[in-house]
């Protein structure tokens, strides 16, 4: 719980000893390093994700396989926030341990990834391993940003809301299966060679998504930059400032392709597709991506509501776009505000397969992933 709250940068040896009332020597009596308590509770995590998988697999169909990992991890859920079991662990702070943990825990989460995109079906051909991986990340990635937003919700209707997250994944949100036009790909915001601030806050957002809160340095930056660490803190007094004012770029570069696409006036439903595509665009290019939420765990408490109120107005944003898209008669029936996390997982979550991306041109890449969106993760063609 503590390391979902703090992240690995924030955690401590003292603050879990205090919550079981106990001394601390009584926990370094059996985990002398934080490190190694924090590895533990990844091992952990993983293990039982794996069992979900293993057991998910067991069902006839993609579609059976996939809707059976979701009963099984909104059931595990509900136990967590009944007291019943330990919470998974948020495993994208891995990223911020030591190497050799690191690549370890790395290595057995891909091992279940490999799992997870069998459900789909088998990877004979390149193209088939490419589209199945596409699958599996939006998936994953959807299910763990559920940890988010599912806790607003009443446990005993957690199986409706569960039935409307499958719903909007078998089939997606576009009301017609027409092929959906892939719109304009447009350029990354450029940042003027001479503008010392906004260099700052695109080295710091692509080494935050990269290595995380604590990998992230200041003399790091500076010397991508060869600037001085003077030179920053001119313009940001602290790193908690840095990573607020990389939360509130983002934010700002996602109202910029709104803009954009209000200005050419375009209709409700492919100003949500030209967003969602270019967006997609800026986390595949990683010179200069949108922040992860990762860097949120980080933050002090007194800070992170910032960031997050943020994500809740981007996420109520597309709501809002959704629902007209639906008036326009281009969306289907389905629930608004869970398609909106599910796109906002798919796009935060993008930056990470930016190798599977480079396999393919930009717009392939775009397309392939924003499919899942608009069509859904199931072959049409395959049985229910």
């Amino acid at each position: 719980m503590l390391l979902n709250q703090r992240g690995v940068a924030g955690m401590t040896l003292q603050e879990v000893a205090e919550q079981l009332g106990l001394k601390t020597t009584a926990v370094t009596y059996y985990f002398r390093y934080k490190e190694q308590l924090i590895t533990a509770v990844f091992e952990d995590s993983l293990t039982r994700l794996k069992a979900m998988a293993d057991e998910a697999a067991k069902a006839a169909t993609p579609r059976q396989r996939v809707d059976r990992y979701l009963q099984i991890y909104f059931a595990h859920y509900a136990a967590g926030l009944r007291g019943e079991t330990r919470p998974l662990a948020i495993l994208s702070e891995i990223r911020a341990l030591e190497n050799d943990a690191s690549s370890h825990l790395i290595a057995r989460y891909q091992s279940i990834f490999r799992l997870v995109r069998a459900f789909f079906g088998p990877t004979d051909t390149p193209e088939q391993k490419l589209t199945l991986t596409g699958r599996a990340q939006m998936l994953n990635e959807a299910i763990f940003w559920s940890a988010i937003w599912l806790k607003h919700y009443e446990i005993a209707d957690f199986d409706n809301v569960r039935r409307q997250f499958m719903q909007i994944l078998d089939g997606g949100i576009a009301g017609t299966p027409d092929n959906i036009e892939l719109p304009p790909l447009r350029s990354t915001t450029r940042v003027d060679a001479g503008d010392s601030y906004a260099s700052f806050l695109k080295i710091a957002t692509r080494l935050l998504n990269e290595v995380g809160y604590k990998g992230t340095s200041i003399d790091r930056i500076a010397a991508e930059l060869n600037l001085t660490k003077g030179s920053f803190y001119h313009h940001l007094p602290t790193k908690d400032d840095l990573i607020l004012q990389c939360f509130e770029n983002s934010y700002k570069r996602l109202w910029e392709l709104y803009e954009q696409a209000t200005q050419a006036r375009l209709s409700k439903w492919h100003t949500l597709i030209s967003i969602i595509a270019n967006a997609m665009k800026y986390q595949f290019e990683g010179d200069y991506p949108l922040l992860r939420t990762t860097a949120l765990q980080a933050l002090p408490d007194n800070v992170r509501h910032i960031p997050y109120e943020h994500f809740q107005s981007t996420t109520l944003f597309l709501t809002g776009l959704i629902v007209d898209a639906c008036g326009e008669g281009a969306v289907r029936n389905i629930n608004p505000l869970i398609a909106s996390h599910i796109i906002m997982s798919t796009i935060n979550s993008a930056f990470d397969i930016r190798s599977w991306a480079a396999k393919q041109d930009m717009e392939q890449a775009v397309g392939t992933y924003l499919q899942g969106i608009t069509h859904g993760i199931f072959d049409p063609a395959q049985p229910a």
